[in-house]
């Protein structure tokens, strides 16, 4: 087995930036490679992580860098194409969630990464949280019984506008 897998992050806007500095922290993955439509943006991230390539390109991601995994973070319409052309060119990907626009796209995401062998993962900030993984102790033991579903509200304080930005 390989000892560091090479990673590319697409998306250097809101969310990506916030993957490429946890994702450079990683013992065992060399982010290889960051690209964004962006020059601004890249020469920003490049001040900060001058080893870290930047590319405008996302097919030299997936034909020209030698990656081993992709990371999408850009806008959800470009989810799905972005994916499946990670996949289909042999990438493990890790999507930003939601996954794609529709649960057809999923499925036909999740066939695509079944059919190759490949992981596909979506991100969920808190999955590796303590609280979450007790959550899943739990119902993994069954003490709770069978979930048919969950539902989950995000309230913030009356300071607090739009997705946290309070003033």
């Amino acid at each position: 087995m390989k000892s560091q897998v090479n990673v590319g992050v697409v998306g250097c806007g809101y969310w990506g930036p916030n993957l490429i500095r946890n994702f450079r922290q990683l013992q065992d993955c060399n982010l290889k490679l960051m690209c964004d439509t962006s020059e601004q943006r890249l020469a920003h991230l490049k001040s900060l992580y001058p080893e870290v390539e930047g590319h405008k390109d996302y097919g030299h991601l997936l034909n020209g860098a030698g990656l081993d995994a992709v990371i999408i973070a850009t806008p959800v319409r470009t989810h799905h194409a972005m994916a499946k052309a990670s996949l289909l060119a042999g990438k493990h990907t890790f999507i930003e969630k939601p996954m794609a626009s529709s649960a057809e796209e999923c499925e036909e995401l999740v066939h695509i990464a079944d059919e190759k062998g490949l992981v596909l993962m979506i991100g969920h900030t808190f999955l590796y949280s303590p609280a979450v993984r007790k959550i899943k102790e739990i119902v993994d033991r069954g003490d709770i019984g069978d979930i048919p579903g969950t539902w989950r509200r995000t309230i913030f304080p009356s300071s607090c506008t739009f997705w946290g930005k309070c003033r």
